[in-house]
């Protein structure tokens, strides 16, 4: 049987086959899949680095050893508690119970205190250690330069 001749029916005697132009399925897929995983790998590394500022939030003077203060750095509207539970030893939490996302008063003896239902948290981990509250403070990077406690959220 000849392929090339459709007998009349479509007016053209000779049919001749037509070759796809551009990418094969399979060049274009793999192109896309390539182009993808770029732009994805390379987009949220960036996403998070500028997305996280470090800011100075206090003296080392403002935070007694055993104790933690609550502190809104400038150019922020993050409330940020700064705990020093062993002498030069810094921590750094989101100052939100995370009971109701309500702020905590702040730390003494070592202890972080929800005023509206009296959950606790270890000023040196974060943990929950009395409820309502189940889940861990969030953590941020804290750092010292000189005397100044410097926190990356």
């Amino acid at each position: 049987m000849d392929t090339n001749n459709c007998d009349g029916v479509c007016g053209n005697e000779s049919v001749q086959p037509v070759e796809p132009k551009g990418l094969s399925r399979r060049a274009l897929l793999a192109s896309f899949g390539a182009g993808l995983a770029a732009i994805g790998f390379s987009t949220l590394g960036e996403t998070a680095a500028y997305a996280a500022k470090t800011y100075t939030v206090c003296k080392t003077s403002a935070v007694k050893v055993g104790s933690g203060k609550v502190f809104t750095p400038a150019g922020s509207n993050r409330a940020v508690l700064v705990t020093q539970p062993r002498k030069g030893v810094w921590r750094a939490f989101d100052a939100r119970c995370t009971h109701e996302k309500v702020p905590v008063a702040g730390a003494a003896n070592n202890v972080v205190v929800c005023n509206m239902h009296g959950a606790k948290f270890n000023a040196d981990t974060g943990a929950a250690t009395a409820g309502p509250a189940r889940r861990s403070l969030t953590k941020f990077k804290v750092a010292v330069s000189g005397t100044n406690v410097r926190v990356t959220f």
